[in-house]
């Protein structure tokens, strides 16, 4: 019995050893910053999280690193999947300074469990407002959290009505909208204040439908929205891939445009993956995710990740990846400034949130500035979700009617 105690004492002991040193080496110890990027990895948005992610690690590195100290980046995959999600978080949570990344909505609940228990800066990317909701309903809980990556999808409707009106004012008539959504929580989260702001807008809905992650099959779905005499298809959907809804909407030629939120659409191999069928799809690009450079920033950005990885980013998480790590890098030097420990999370949360309207961060999609619930600005001087339209083979910003955005005019092939 008293060597079993001794045994227990022994490995507390140990354990305690290995704690500290961990705090350490993320911290005062530590001749490196590490910086966890975490993801589908499988999928072409981790891709994009982590070429962007090394990409800013490489050229922090080239100016001599974060206060010094080399900037390394370690990845996890979420599988997609809550449980795996939580591991593969808590493993970054012990090992390194900050994490970058996200994607899925349920995944990131999950995770930010373990970022509260862990209390480490989380850099997130993911639509739902539950997230920045936790912020608000419990501040010194999930405190850690920010949104820089993308929008709150809570704007996303805004965003979609406006792409309404808009297609009202260039003489597209449009009444009544037929949804096909992600059978997912956050458009679960977008429905809550679309519907209203729809209705408040003069529009019906005349269908809701949600489809699963992997189905292909769109024939019965856009038949149906024929039938319902749709003025419009609006696309919500994420983890469902768009190309399939795409290529059979082409097909079938309904005489109906396509208009709503497809992240498959912002990809610049969109066209490539459908064959050309996306020809004349309106789509919001999320936090202005598309290869135009509206800044010296941007034009920056896109020459460098193409050289080092030959292709333009994969994924709309790439812009917002690379500026989440370069916002951190800036929040970290503002603190060397006056605190002991610059990269302490709880100390950087408060540097972070002084990056406001009134003191944004200059970004590669523009003004990055946060809320008091962590989440993003959004508005035309700000990140917001760009109305863009697949035309010949190329993005064209269509709407805000702004000079340094608007790129292009609305064509209506669909006719």
């Amino acid at each position: 019995m008293r060597k079993l105690v001794l045994l227990i004492l022994l490995s507390l002991i140990v354990m305690g050893c290995v704690n500290q040193k961990v705090s350490q080496n993320k911290n005062e110890g530590a001749k490196v910053v590490k910086i966890g990027v975490i993801g589908p990895m499988e999928t072409k948005y981790g891709i994009a999280m982590v070429h962007a992610a090394k990409l800013a690690a490489e050229e922090i590195n080239k100016e001599g690193g974060i206060l010094g100290r080399k900037v390394e980046i370690v990845t996890a995959d979420t599988k997609m999947d809550p449980n795996t999600g939580i591991i593969a978080f808590r493993r970054l949570a012990d090992e390194c300074n900050v994490i970058v990344g996200g994607f899925s909505s349920g995944v990131c609940l999950s995770m930010q469990k373990v970022m509260a228990e862990k209390k480490i800066l989380w850099l997130g990317d993911s639509a739902t407002p539950r997230l920045t909701e936790n912020v608000r309903k419990n501040y010194n809980m999930y405190k850690y959290y920010f949104r820089p990556i993308g929008t709150n999808a809570s704007t996303f409707p805004l965003d979609m009505v406006a792409m309404l009106n808009y297609l009202n004012e260039e003489g597209v008539h449009v009444k009544r909208v037929a949804i096909i959504r992600d059978n997912a929580l956050w458009t679960d989260d977008v429905m809550k204040v679309l519907k209203p702001l729809l209705e408040k807008n003069g529009y019906t809905i005349v269908m809701d439908e949600k489809v699963n992650r992997g189905q292909t099959d769109f024939t019965t779905l856009l038949l149906k929205a024929k039938q319902e005499k749709a003025d419009v298809i609006m696309p919500i959907i994420a983890h469902v891939r768009g190309a399939p809804l795409v290529k059979e909407w082409a097909r079938l030629k309904l005489g109906i445009p396509i208009a709503g939120h497809d992240l498959s659409a912002i990809d610049p191999d969109y066209w490539n993956a459908t064959g050309g069928a996306c020809n004349g799809e309106i789509y919001t690009a999320d936090g202005g995710g598309v290869p135009y450079p509206i800044n010296a920033k941007m034009a920056h950005f896109l020459k460098a990740y193409k050289e080092k990885y030959h292709v333009l980013p994969e994924a709309f998480d790439a812009y917002g990846v690379y500026d989440a790590i370069y916002l951190y890098k800036k929040a970290v030097e503002m603190a060397s400034k006056t605190e002991k420990d610059p990269f302490n999370s709880t100390v950087l949360v408060k540097y972070l949130e002084m990056f406001n309207k009134t003191h944004p961060f200059e970004g590669v999609r523009g003004k990055i500035a946060f809320t008091k619930d962590h989440d993003l600005v959004w508005g035309n001087d700000f990140v917001r979700n760009w109305i863009c339209q697949w035309q010949n083979g190329k993005q064209v910003v269509i709407y805000p009617k702004v000079s340094w955005m608007k790129t292009g005019k609305l064509i209506t092939p669909w006719k």
